[in-house]
C-alpha cells in the first residue's frame, strides 16, 4: 500500500500504488490513477491473484531502459512489467498520445496489459515451440479478462471497454508484431478475454491466434461498432480455461 522508496526523488507520495511526478497531473494521469484503483479491486477480488501484491505503477521516459532485465518484450515500449522492482512501467509520452485518441480506454488497456504480462500461463498441456507473439497475446487476453470485471458505471462501460480494445489494437508499431502480435490479433485477444469469443487465454489458444489460423474475419467485419456488455462480470476467472462465460454476454452489432 503506498508507493515504494525506489519511485525516486521528486515523486509525490499517494495512497494508490502509482508513482507520478510531483506536478499537476494531466487528464491521462488522473485516469491512470482511477483505473489503477479499479483494477486493484478486481485483482484483490479474484482468487487467482488475491494473495499476490498489486504492483506499483510508474510513469517513465523509457520502460525498456528502466528495466532492461525484464523477460517480456518492451511493448513498443509503451508498458512493461518489471518483476525485479515489482512495478509496471508506463511510457509517459506514449500514454498521453494514446489518451488523446481513446480517452480513459487508453489507461484501461495500458494498466490491464501490464498486469496481464505478470500473469504467466496456467498449467495446460505443453505447446511445442509456440509462436513468439503467444506471450504478448496471452497478456492481452488476460488484460481483457481483468477489464471485463471492471466496476464501471453502466453508462460508461460500453464506451470504455470498446475504446480499450481499440487502444490495444493500435498501441504498438507494426514492427513489434512478431513479438506482440498484430493489432487485429491483439484486439481479438482482448475481446476473447472479455468473453466475446470461444477462445480462452491459455497458451494453446493464444498460440493458435498468433499462428494466424484463427478466423478473425467475422470480428474484423464489425470493428468500429459497439461492443454490448449486457451485465457486469462477477469473476475474472484468471486461472481457468473457459470456453463460454455464462455470466457475461457480449455481442457485436452492425449499425
Amino acid at each position: 500500500d503506498g508507493i515504494r522508496d525506489h519511485c525516486g526523488t521528486g515523486v509525490q507520495t499517494c495512497a494508490l500504488p502509482i508513482c507520478l511526478a510531483a506536478q499537476p497531473a494531466s487528464t491521462g494521469e488522473s485516469s491512470l490513477r482511477q483505473l489503477s484503483e479499479q483494477l486493484q479491486e478486481v485483482w484483490q477480488r479474484d482468487p487467482a491473484t488475491a494473495k499476490r501484491p498489486f504492483p506499483a505503477l510508474r510513469l517513465v521516459a523509457s520502460p525498456g531502459e528502466s528495466c532492461a532485465s525484464a523477460p517480456f518484450p518492451a511493448s513498443g515500449p509503451l508498458v512493461l512489467a518489471c518483476p525485479a522492482s515489482g512495478e509496471i512501467l508506463v511510457h509517459r509520452g506514449k500514454l498521453a498520445a494514446l489518451h488523446d485518441v481513446f480517452g480513459e480506454g487508453a489507461e484501461a488497456f495500458v494498466v490491464a496489459y501490464g498486469l496481464g504480462q505478470l500473469l504467466g500461463p496456467t498449467q495446460q498441456p505443453a505447446v511445442a515451440s509456440p509462436p513468439a507473439a503467444t506471450a504478448g497475446l496471452r497478456a492481452a487476453c488476460r488484460a481483457g479478462t481483468l477489464l471485463g470485471a471492471l466496476p464501471l458505471p453502466a453508462a460508461d462501460r460500453r464506451l470504455v471497454l470498446n475504446n480499450a480494445i481499440s487502444a490495444g489494437e493500435q498501441a504498438f508499431a507494426s514492427s513489434t508484431s512478431p513479438q506482440l502480435g498484430t493489432g487485429p490479433q491483439r484486439a481479438y485477444a482482448l475481446y476473447s478475454g472479455m468473453g466475446g469469443t470461444s477462445l480462452d487465454c491459455g497458451t494453446a489458444a493464444m498460440a493458435r491466434l498468433a499462428s494466424g489460423t484463427e478466423n478473425l474475419e467475422p470480428f474484423l467485419a464489425t470493428r468500429g461498432t459497439s461492443v454490448g456488455i449486457v451485465e457486469d462480470r462477477k469473476s475474472t476467472r484468471l486461472n481457468s480455461s473457459h470456453t463460454v462465460i455464462s455470466y457475461a454476454v457480449f455481442c457485436l452489432k452492425k449499425k
